[in-house]
């Protein structure tokens, strides 16, 4: 049996982590496993770099000027996901941008924004403050910007007021943390090779769906053809719920709310009584 372990977080043990311990239960009872941890941004996204490019080099920017100085030829990770997002006139005004092999990492909804427009990612900031003048005016500078750069208002372009543009002018990639894991893993080709795949999450619950590391293994797993099943700190959905968002089932640690955080111990009893039920 083949199985596919991509977790997230769950409780005090960071994706690799969780991923590690769930992988040995299903190891134990003699199933081959693959193991590709996932994650947003920070800490956790480092770890799950590690895993696919040992080599490459990951750096989270304090500020927008830290931005250029970080574009580079060597394979980079540009975690931006906590950069405060700056205004238009700030990402005008850094230097042009160079060719680079740099993969920059956005929050999930702001990847895949476009700059212009009425859905674009300036009509929704002026949308927050109501200045329509300045709203307009931040378009038309947008337009002439992305047309000095010789680059379409395409998807991404928006994340951070522009700072996506830029980056994409420099010939980066534009894209979120958990996307880039699933790139760097080549998820889809070895989903393809799986008899199930195993995710995890914090809480599993039928608003959030256990975040986006769940909704793209569970989507995954979808077009794979493949059953999967999400290991959780803590389960708020239904059985039925569970199969319309595509979960074949899900198991947590604790019933209801917890008073502390998942401990590797606790993880690893439940994987092995889960492992034990899936085997053929």
């Amino acid at each position: 049996m083949k199985v596919l372990i991509a977790s997230d977080r769950i409780g005090r043990l960071g994706p690799a982590e969780a991923s590690d311990v769930v992988a040995e239960a299903f190891a134990a009872r003699g199933a081959q496993v693959a193991v590709t941890p996932l994650a947003l941004g920070g800490p956790d996204l480092a770890d799950a770099i590690a895993r696919f490019a040992p080599r490459a080099t990951i750096v989270r920017p304090k500020g927008l000027d830290d931005v250029p100085a970080a574009l580079t030829t060597n394979p980079t990770f540009l975690d931006l996901t906590t950069l405060p997002i700056p205004a238009l006139d700030e990402v005008v005004a850094l230097p042009s941008p160079s060719a680079t092999t740099t993969t920059a990492i956005f929050p999930a909804g702001l990847a895949d924004k476009v700059l212009t427009g009425l859905t674009g990612a300036l009509a929704e900031l002026g949308r927050e403050t109501t200045d329509l003048a300045a709203t307009l005016a931040a378009d038309d500078a947008a337009r002439a910007w992305l047309e000095d750069l010789g680059l379409p208002d395409a998807p991404g372009c928006g994340a951070h007021g522009g700072l996506g543009a830029y980056l994409l002018a420099a010939g980066a990639t534009v894209t979120t943390g958990v996307a880039a894991c699933l790139a760097g893993y080549r998820l889809a080709e070895v989903a393809q090779r799986a008899d199930l795949l195993v995710t995890g999450c914090d809480v599993l619950d039928f608003h959030n769906r256990g975040g986006d590391v769940v909704r793209a293994v569970t989507d995954l797993a979808g077009r794979a053809l493949r059953p999967v099943i999400v290991l959780a700190g803590a389960n708020f959905v239904s059985a039925r719920e569970l199969r319309l968002s595509g979960i074949e089932e899900a198991h947590a640690v604790f019933r209801g709310a917890a008073d502390h955080l998942v401990e590797a111990a606790e993880l690893a009893t439940m994987a092995r009584k889960v492992a034990v039920t899936w085997r053929w």
